[in-house]
């Protein structure tokens, strides 16, 4: 059975609509519209949600969905990366801030691209949407 069909068999049994269930975990009825018709999975945080409102395990609600559980696994694998990238801008504003004390220069061109590629990183690490952020 997949998630979609789960969220929506132990909605019902709880008695509760779609406009209740998202009111209780904070999203959006449409959001909760999409993962029971299939074209949208929840995140990490709302299936943690849903297991609370649903009464229900983690594990009950995702194990019997692969395609979830793959999602799942890529989710982590990416934040894993962009942690990886925003140490790596990390260590190379530390490296232009060597070099301006000992040394008097300061490039601030690559200064200012990178801390522009750090606050992406961190938006994009933090709420998971690269294409919201302007």
């Amino acid at each position: 059975m997949h998630i979609s069909n789960k969220i929506k068999q132990l909605r019902i049994e709880n008695h509760l609509t779609q406009d209740q269930l998202a009111q209780k975990i904070n999203v959006s009825r449409q959001s909760v519209l999409k993962w029971e018709a299939g074209t949208n999975y929840p995140n990490i945080e709302n299936i943690l949600a849903l297991s609370e409102a649903l009464n229900v395990s983690i594990d009950e609600l995702i194990k019997t969905d692969l395609k979830l559980e793959n999602k799942l696994i890529i989710d982590s694998k990416a934040r894993k990366y962009h942690l990886l990238v925003m140490l790596f801008l990390v260590s190379i504003i530390i490296y232009i801030g060597y070099w301006f004390l000992a040394h008097h220069i300061l490039m601030m061109g690559f200064l200012i691209s990178t801390v522009f590629m750090l606050f992406i990183e961190l938006k994009v690490f933090f709420t998971g949407k690269l294409l919201e952020i302007f």
